[in-house]
């Protein structure tokens, strides 16, 4: 029978009564414990309790953790951080002893051949990783400031962020990384100031996206001023802020712009001839007061105002049928549209962008569903806002998508103008001369500056997510304030527009104003412009010949408008046939001015392949119209609500059988169908002087399916004579040195037939200028056969020289290094088009 009192419990029992009275003997006590059971985990835990020294403390508590993750254990280590562990005396022969070092063997120059043949397949694939764009040069930052409490400023620091990653993924600016500085000022004009000085004290920023709201940006506004950094505002609209400051710019339509849109369409399209505004009494909603006043007063007459100061809205105190002009936040404006609308006021409401938003308008239909009135408050609701989802252009769309997947929600305005914001800057940054030196950050904001005040008018704008964006003198973006009102479900534009109008020349400019088809409102001009709602059902897409860039296209096409039947004069112009023309309709139905027309389209048509990165490559097979004779300032197409209702893999099952894919192409995958609107012309003055600068715009409305080849089956097809070339060419190496010219004779018919089967597989091309993918890895493969041959004639000439150890390391090194180069060429066509 074993003796109980020594085993590692009881000595550690023994340890832990002695402890107070006699450390020493209690340490030794517990080295024996652990002696007889290293991984006993109260021994570890209790010396530790029992030595003097951190350090030892340390490593009895590092190996107490190990064998059990205790809480305790784990907070007693990082009271230890940075204190590098040593063991104590009493557990020293528990720790393994030092490995004694072996003699290095003698270097072989075959080895170093070998790791030299390795070391450059490494540095090859390392390199093609970072010519694919990473930056290593000093970061440039840009500071983002607004209340980061709010869902808008937190779709700003998304849209932000998703720009950046893209920016640094290609490479950043100028090889510089572009790191992005957030703040939160509360919507606080004490914090904005404060953030604001911190800003310039630091030193750090490029430029400024922010502040978010009106009353930060114009408290922040003479800080920025006086140290020279530009800033630009996202959201903030009043108009004191940039005109105020020669330093800030607004990358969206400011208060001033949008009342006149919202003067106009109230006056014009309401019919009205009074109007009113409830309004936020800060800076924002006094200015929207201020400047709706100053506009519809060419119309009409401002009848009430009244400031949400505190006190709820008196429906009583409002007249029942003017149209209201709203100016406050969402969460305010649910409450006042509840109040307006069950108090009896039925007259339309117009929101300022704050409310022109989805989150808002989900916000109403829930208080409709607690109220049980469906329909009770956004009936009637109309809101200016710079992004409706409905009239996305193709570049757009495809970023609202990918925002959408990335943060699982639609994005808000907030996030595409803060984009444009961004990107604005970034743009100056690109076109050089730039120092992005600490040294040079005051000469580099300086271009900033002048590089945003250069872009005044459309011809010098800059191409943006919204479209082109430009600035008026005083530093406000010049762009449209689309108008939607709710279908129900969601904002959607409304079918008459208003835009800015850029009249040709003098003449047509005094017609426009005397037929009623231009509003003039200041010095601005606006004309109303017909929105047709555009849809496409797919049916077939077959037929692809990728030599002449064509394939046949079979869909239904559906116009919805109010107004004349102009809208439906279009043509496609990518069709083959130049003359393709809508023909009769399926239906034709207009009921209380509303106008439904359908279409079924069969033909074939044409557009631009990119095959650079051939047999990886995704080609997209477009459907193009535009009106015959107006231009996007009479009639844009935007996205029907059927379309937008639709889950996005619908697009690809046909409208004539649903259970049918609308890809007919053999060898190629239908990835994805999306429909846009987009604009499209030329701002030169095409030959007319009278009207230099205008140019002519028209909308398009497109559908596109992009389309990926099946390469599996195309490697494997085209491919397979080409890894057995690999393989045959790779014997050759094993041949003896003596018989030279059989690896020679190998190595020539090699680079022969690969040429044959490069000029094969490449045959179904166009002629096109550039080296498509493929054939690099062709190009790659005629290099390693060239260099077998080399390598056959090399080692003849050692073994005729009786040089038989240089023969043998030279024959390793080609063994080794054959398939190293042939696996770093794979990693790099992985790395590129994985």
């Amino acid at each position: 029978m074993s003796d109980t009192t020594d085993t590692p419990v009881a000595l550690t029992h023994r340890a832990v009564a002695a402890r107070d009275s006699d450390p020493a003997a209690a340490r030794e006590l517990l080295g024996r414990a652990l002696a007889k059971e290293a991984d006993y985990e109260p021994a570890w835990r209790w010396l530790a309790e029992v030595v003097d020294e951190p350090a030892e403390r340390r490593f009895c508590l590092d190996r107490a953790f190990a064998i059990e993750a205790d809480p305790l254990t784990g907070r007693a280590l990082r009271a230890l951080d940075g204190v590098a562990a040593r063991p104590p005396r009493e557990v020293e022969e528990l720790v393994e002893p030092p490995r004694p070092k072996a003699d290095a063997p003698p270097r072989r120059r075959g080895s170093w051949v070998a790791l030299a043949v390795v070391a450059a397949v490494l540095l090859s694939v390392v390199g093609v990783y970072s010519a694919s764009g990473h930056p290593s040069g000093e970061p440039v930052f840009v500071a983002l400031v607004a209340g980061m409490a709010k869902p808008g400023s937190v779709a700003m620091e998304r849209g932000l962020r998703m720009r950046l990653d893209e920016v640094n993924a290609a490479g950043g600016v100028d090889g510089h990384p572009v790191e992005l500085l957030v703040h939160d000022d509360e919507d606080r004009v004490d914090r904005a100031r404060e953030i604001a000085e911190e800003i310039v004290r630091e030193d750090r920023a490029m430029y400024v996206v922010g502040h978010g709201s009106s009353d930060t940006a114009l408290a922040a506004a003479p800080i920025y001023q006086r140290a020279r950094i530009p800033a630009i505002t996202p959201s903030a609209g009043s108009s004191r802020i940039t005109d105020g400051s020669d330093w800030y710019f607004r990358s969206m339509f400011g208060n001033r712009t949008q009342s006149d849109f919202l003067a106009a369409y109230a006056a014009d399209v309401l019919g009205a001839t009074r109007a009113q505004v409830v309004h936020d009494p800060d800076e924002a909603g006094t200015s929207v007061r201020e400047a709706f006043a100053e506009s519809f007063g060419r119309f009409g007459e401002v009848v009430a105002t009244t400031p949400l100061d505190g006190s709820a809205v008196d429906p009583a105190a409002l007249d029942p049928f003017a149209p209201i002009v709203l100016a406050t936040d969402p969460d305010r404006g649910v409450d006042v549209l509840r109040r307006l609308r069950t108090g009896g006021v039925t007259a339309p409401v117009l929101g300022v962008a704050s409310l022109g938003t989805q989150a808002f308008h989900d916000a109403l239909t829930a208080a409709e569903r607690d109220l049980g009135r469906p329909g009770l408050l956004t009936a009637n609701l109309y809101a200016g806002t710079p992004l409706a989802n409905d009239s996305l252009s193709g570049q757009a769309l495809t970023w609202a998508q990918e925002y959408g997947r990335r943060y699982g929600e639609e994005p808000l305005w907030h996030a595409a103008t803060a984009r444009q914001a961004l990107n604005v800057g970034l743009h100056v940054m690109g076109l050089g001369g730039m120092g992005l030196t600490p040294e040079r950050r005051a000469a580099d904001r300086q271009r900033v500056r002048d590089g945003w005040a250069a872009l005044k008018d459309r011809k010098n704008s800059f191409p943006a997510l919204l479209g082109p964006l430009y600035f008026s003198p005083t530093g406000s973006a010049q762009m449209p304030v689309s108008v939607v009102t709710s279908d129900g479900e969601r904002f959607a534009s409304t079918p008459v527009q208003l835009t800015i109008y850029d009249p040709p020349s003098d003449e047509a400019l005094r017609q426009g104003l005397a037929g009623g088809s231009v509003i003039a409102i200041g010095d601005r001009y606006l004309s109303r412009r017909q929105v047709v709602a555009t849809g496409i059902n797919l049916n077939e897409v077959r037929d692809l010949d990728t030599r002449d860039g064509t394939y046949f296209v079979d869909f239904f096409l559906w116009l919805k408008y109010t107004g004349d039947h102009g809208a439906s004069d279009v043509q496609f112009v990518n069709a083959v046939k130049p003359d393709l023309k809508l023909g009769q309709p399926l239906r034709d139905v207009t009921e209380n001015g509303s106008t439904y027309r359908l279409y079924r389209v069969g033909e074939r048509f044409k557009t631009g392949f990119e095959f650079r990165g051939f047999p990886f490559d995704h080609q997209r097979l477009v459907v193009v119209l535009q009106n015959r004779t107006r231009t996007a300032d009479q009639v844009v197409y935007a996205t029907d609500r059927e379309i937008l209702d639709q889950p996005p893999s619908t697009f690809l099952r046909s409208g004539t059988d649903a259970n049918e894919d609308i890809n007919q192409i053999p060898n190629w995958v239908a990835a994805s169908a999306r429909f846009f609107q987009r604009t499209v012309g030329s701002s030169d003055a095409l030959g007319d002087s009278a009207g230099a600068g205008s140019g002519i715009y028209y909308s398009q409305y497109a559908g596109e399916v992009e389309i990926a080849r099946d390469t599996a089956p195309f490697l494997v097809k085209n491919l397979l004579p080409l890894v057995l070339l690999i393989c045959v060419t790779y014997l050759s190496l094993f041949f003896s040195a003596s018989d030279g010219g059989a690896p020679v004779s190998m190595g020539v018919t090699a680079i022969l037939s690969t040429a044959v089967l490069l000029n094969n597989v490449t045959s179904q091309l166009p002629s096109v200028s550039y080296t498509v993918a493929l054939e690099w890895g062709y190009y790659a493969f005629i290099l390693l056969a060239a260099t077998c041959v080399l390598i056959a004639m090399l080692r003849k000439r050692l073994a005729s020289t009786r040089r038989a150890v240089a023969e043998r390391r030279l024959t390793r090194a080609a063994r080794v290094g054959y398939p190293l180069y042939l696996l770093g060429v794979v990693l790099t066509y992985v790395v590129a088009f994985a």
